[in-house]
């Protein structure tokens, strides 16, 4: 190597190493290096936390299930305690007929006994005239009418008291078997009660078990949603903290170019370096940048605006630049689902989208002016409804709009 060729790449070596440790440079490594790290913490949690909502759903449909059986069990128990007051009540009733037939007997026995005294009485009081007996009587009578008198006296006693006797023990055994028969359907009724008691203690442990399942459903889906809620703040504060890097990023890109003034494109535009408002007739927002919801929505990746009658209103350049994409947005293009979709570089790895329109005003590689129209307001590719769907990209990747507006 000649002296000239080794001096040559001394130098080179040297502007290299110059380069590598100037500060630019590593600044710039620094914040890959940041932004790479706070991307990777965000997708970490947004796994997680699809993790967290996916055994959300889980338990809700569990505990769903199981409040379902409960109310299913618990209906039956309902049905078998309405049952069991209906055996109550045939239980009572039946009571108080066997009290009725109770008292019945007890009243016949009654006049049974009394006559039966009454019966005993007469025979004693015969007995007493000294005419014990039949031949006692035909021994003894005076004459023959003191004879048919007496044997007539003691044929009717006899024959009367027999006769009511008889027909009071016939009312007194009718009583009885009504009675049994009473008893013999509450012995029916009670067994059967017994039988539903037995079905209905069981139903109610079953019910018990159940309410443990839901009370640990409940305590483990109380546990979920918290960590479900922890994650979705650390998620948002790392959306923040990318936001905001993005934000010192372009601020940064500005002030390389001009202290915060004006950049000029590479296509001869000029960029002012802040924001106009894309929609100047709704400034409505119905939607927001970021995720749907803190429960693990779908990633909103822009702002939507819209409003009332809002079809066809105008859509200008929120700054000056280039045109780079005028049309329909095909998938694998990064501009998919947007249906007719505009987008402008504004230098510096900054540009926005303006997605949804109904028809475009401008085509691409045509240079735009601040506030100059570009397209229409539509619902064009995924859309739901008239609005515009704008976004700002950094490098590619997508910031919150809001943070531009003065």
């Amino acid at each position: 190597m000649t002296g000239k060729k080794f001096l040559k790449a001394c130098a080179a070596m040297l502007m290299a190493c110059l380069l590598l440790l100037s500060p630019q440079y590593i600044t710039e490594n620094a914040s890959a290096t940041s932004i790479s790290s706070l991307k990777q913490q965000q997708s970490k949690l947004q796994k997680e936390q699809a993790e967290v909502n996916k055994k959300l759903k889980t338990l809700k449909n569990d505990k769903s299930k199981k409040v379902e059986y409960k109310n299913a069990l618990t209906e039956q128990v309902s049905n078998i305690q309405s049952q069991i007051d209906n055996l109550n009540s045939q239980i009572s009733d039946l009571n108080s007929d066997i009290k009725e037939e109770e008292a019945k007997i007890a009243d016949k026995q009654s006049d049974i006994d009394k006559n039966y005294t009454k019966l005993k009485g007469r025979l004693k009081a015969v007995y007493l005239t000294g005419e014990a007996s039949n031949i006692e009587i035909v021994l003894n009578a005076k004459n023959i009418m003191d004879l048919s008198d007496k044997t007539e006296l003691v044929r009717c006693i006899t024959k009367h008291d027999t006769e009511l006797i008889n027909t009071l023990k016939g009312e007194l055994q009718s009583i009885q078997s009504e009675k049994e028969d009473i008893e013999s359907k509450k012995a029916s009724v009670v067994s059967a009660k017994a039988s539903y008691d037995q079905k209905q203690e069981e139903l109610n442990e079953r019910v018990s078990e159940v309410n443990e399942v839901i009370s640990e459903l409940s305590q483990n889906e109380a546990e979920a949603n918290a960590e479900n809620a922890k994650l979705a703040k650390e998620r948002a504060a790392a959306d923040a903290a990318i936001d905001s890097w993005y934000k010192a990023y372009y601020a940064s890109q500005k002030k390389s170019t001009g202290s915060g003034s004006k950049n000029s494109g590479s296509g001869g535009y000029v960029s002012t370096g802040s924001f106009t408002w894309p929609v100047p007739s709704c400034t409505n927002i119905t939607s927001g940048y970021g995720y749907r919801s803190l429960s693990g929505g779908e990633f909103h990746k822009g702002v939507d605006i819209s409003r009332s009658g809002i079809y066809g209103a105008a859509i200008v350049a929120a700054d000056s630049g280039k045109v780079i994409q005028a049309g329909w947005g095909n998938y694998g293009t990064g501009y998919g689902g947007y249906g007719n979709v505009v987008a402008i570089d504004h230098g510096g790895g900054y540009s926005t989208l303006y997605g949804h329109c109904s028809s475009v005003a401008v085509s691409k590689g045509q240079t735009v002016k601040k506030g100059q129209v570009i397209a229409y307001v539509g619902s064009t590719g995924q859309s739901t409804g008239p609005h515009l769907h704008f976004e700002v990209r950094v490098n590619g990747s997508t910031t919150n709009p809001m943070n531009y507006f003065k």
